[in-house]
């Protein structure tokens, strides 16, 4: 993205990032273990499942 003139460009929270990061490596690690012959469609859509059920919870606790 480019911010244009004056404008700083958007705000990357690293900490959060960095947390979701490790916490994808950490789920797609078990799922790699426990399941060997699960396909990699099969844990990508798992995995795209966690986030968009974890992150808004995770968010959402965050604001309080």
């Amino acid at each position: 993205m480019n911010p244009g003139p004056g404008g700083s460009g958007p705000k990357i929270d690293w900490k959060r990032t960095l947390w979701i990061l490790a916490g994808a490596f950490i789920v797609s690690s078990l799922l790699i273990i426990l399941f060997p012959g699960l396909g990699t469609l099969w844990r990508l859509a798992i995995m795209a499942l966690l986030f968009v059920i974890v992150v808004p919870m995770v968010d959402r606790r965050h604001r309080k």
